[in-house]
C-alpha cells in the first residue's frame, strides 16, 4: 500500500496542484489507515486489505478517538480520494468501498439555555437604572422572557399592538389569539410612561421600541441590548434573544407543559419543533 499511497500523492501534487498543507494532511491521514488496518489485521496493510469490512472498522476507530465530526469528516475524505484514484488510475477497488466511507452526521448541539438565577440577573441589571433606555431595554428583556417572541417580533410591534390595561399583545403576523403580557405588564408600563416619552423624536412613528434616534428598532438592535445587559449582568457567555426563548421552552416543559401546549403558545409550525433538553445544566 505504501507505494500506491506515494503514487497518489504525487498525483495529487503534480496533476491536481493540491497546496501543501493537503497534502501533508493526506500523507498523514492515510499513514494512520494503514497502521489501524495493520493492526486489525495483524500484518502490514496492502491495498488487498482495502475491504468493506476493514474501511467500516476504522471509520468506528476514528468515531471511537474522540476526534471532532469535522476531523472525522476530513480524514475520512482523505481516504475516499485515495479510493476513488486508485479505481480510476490504477484499476483497484470500486463504488462499494467508497460507500463504506460516509461521514458520520454531526451531533444536534443543545440549545444553551440559561438557569433561572441567570434570567433573574439579566432581568434585574437594567433595572437598577432609571434612564429612558434602561427602562426601554428593560421591558424589552421581561417581553423576551415572558413571551418568548423571536427578535423580528419584537422590533414590529406597534402601539396599537400592545393593550396594556387589557395586559395582551398581539401579533399582526398572527391570526392566534393575543399573547398574554403576564410579568413583563409593569416594566411596559414603565417604558410607555417614562421611557418612550424621552425617545419621541416624530409623534407620526408609532413603533412601539424606540431607539436613540427616535425610530424603529432593529433586530440588531435588539441583539446589542440583549448582549449588553447580559455582560451587566456577568453571564460568562453570549446570551441572544434566541438563548432567551430557548430557556423558556425549557421552563415551560419543565412545568409540565406538553409539546402539543409549547408549540401552540410560541406558534411554531410542529410540536416536533419543540425540542427536549435532557437535563437542565446547573451552571
Amino acid at each position: 500500500m505504501d507505494k500506491a499511497r506515494r503514487r497518489f500523492l504525487t498525483h495529487i501534487r503534480e496533476e491536481r496542484s493540491c497546496a501543501e498543507n493537503t497534502i501533508l494532511a493526506y500523507t498523514t491521514d492515510l499513514e494512520q489507515l494503514s497502521r489501524v488496518i495493520a493492526a486489525g489485521k495483524g500484518e502490514p496493510a496492502s491495498l488487498g486489505s482495502l475491504t468493506p469490512e476493514t474501511l467500516s472498522d476504522y471509520v468506528n476507530w476514528l468515531m471511537q478517538q474522540g476526534y471532532k465530526p469535522a476531523t472525522v469528516s476530513r480524514k475520512i475524505a482523505a481516504v475516499r480520494s485515495f479510493i476513488n484514484y486508485l479505481n480510476t488510475y490504477e484499476g483497484i477497488g470500486g463504488p462499494k468501498l467508497s460507500e463504506e466511507l460516509r461521514s458520520p452526521p454531526n451531533p444536534r448541539r443543545q440549545p444553551r439555555i440559561l438557569s433561572r438565577e441567570e434570567t433573574a440577573a439579566l432581568l434585574e441589571a437594567p433595572a437598577e437604572f432609571d434612564s429612558p433606555r434602561a427602562l426601554r431595554d428593560r421591558a424589552i428583556l421581561e417581553l423576551l422572557t415572558t413571551t418568548g417572541f423571536r427578535a423580528a417580533e419584537v422590533v414590529n410591534l406597534s402601539l396599537e399592538d400592545v393593550n396594556l390595561n387589557r395586559r395582551e399583545v398581539y401579533l399582526s403576523s398572527s391570526t392566534d389569539d393575543p399573547v398574554p403580557l403576564g410579568a413583563a405588564t409593569y416594566a411596559m408600563h414603565l417604558y410607555i410612561q417614562r421611557g418612550r416619552p424621552h425617545l419621541v423624536r416624530k409623534s407620526q412613528v408609532r413603533a412601539f421600541f424606540l431607539n436613540q434616534r427616535g425610530q424603529r428598532f432593529s433586530r440588531q438592535g435588539l441583539w446589542l441590548v440583549v448582549k449588553r445587559w447580559a455582560a451587566v449582568a456577568g453571564l460568562s457567555y453570549d446570551v441572544s434573544p434566541q438563548t432567551i426563548r430557548n430557556t423558556l421552552i425549557q421552563n415551560l416543559l419543565s412545568e409540565g407543559k406538553t409539546r402539543k401546549e409549547v408549540q401552540k403558545f410560541l406558534r411554531l409550525s410542529s410540536p416536533n419543533a419543540v425540542w427536549v433538553r435532557r437535563e437542565i445544566p446547573q451552571h
